[in-house]
């Protein structure tokens, strides 16, 4: 007629993902690599980090949609597929973030660490539903805002024709004399992008290609 209270410990393993946005302007390079190539860099880096430490690695390739899957495991063999993965890697001509991320969400059943690394080149409401999905579902989140250092800076000297990349549209401007409201903006949209990341504990990382990966890690 005595009560009990029973105490034990159990050892959980993580399961994270890796979302890897290969749109079109992922491809960008300025003076280094490309955001696509730093991107994948890093993926494999964390992939490697979690693997080690007997978590299961899984990676999603996306655009508009989802392209490659790899589903997480923790096994030795899981990261020379991953890396196979990312070293096949191209970027695509469309992008569209909120629908593949409400895709990924939906699949991802199991509790677990969901890291987007991408330029985040969206409508930012369409974004941020997307990653609200991933924290409906009880997920963690982690964002790595990837851009290169020219689109930081915009460090252009001469008259210049700036392409897009995913629809071809074409502007010619004289950079210096835009490079102020430009970086404004710029600033105004990374400050937005936190800000909204904070309220819904979602972690933001701004970086940038030259960003070092002992730093990002």
């Amino acid at each position: 007629d005595r009560y009990y209270v029973k105490v034990f410990e159990e050892e959980t393993n993580l399961k994270g993902v890796v979302l890897l946005d290969k749109s079109a302007s992922m491809g960008f390079a300025g003076k280094g690599v490309s955001k696509l190539r730093w991107g994948s860099m890093l993926a494999a880096s964390i992939a490697f980090l979690m693997i080690k430490q007997q978590d299961a690695a899984g990676l999603v390739l996306f655009d508009d949609a989802i392209r490659e899957y790899v589903p997480p495991r923790s096994v030795r063999g899981q990261m020379f597929q991953l890396l196979r993965t990312l070293e096949q890697v191209t970027p695509s001509d469309r992008t569209r973030l909120s629908t593949a991320l409400h895709g990924m969400a939906e699949r991802l059943r199991r509790r677990g660490l969901c890291i987007l690394i991408s330029d985040l080149f969206d409508d930012t409401e369409s974004v941020m539903r997307g990653l609200k999905h991933f924290r409906h579902r009880q997920h963690e989140v982690i964002v790595f805002h990837v851009l290169d250092d020219l689109e930081r800076t915009f460090d252009y000297s001469d008259e210049a024709r700036f392409v897009d990349m995913e629809t071809g549209q074409e502007i010619r401007s004289q950079p210096w004399f835009v490079k102020k409201d430009y970086r404004a903006r710029v600033d105004n949209w990374m400050r937005d992008l936190a800000r909204q990341c904070r309220e819904h504990q979602i972690d933001y990382v701004p970086v940038t290609t030259s960003t070092p990966f002992d730093r990002a890690l």
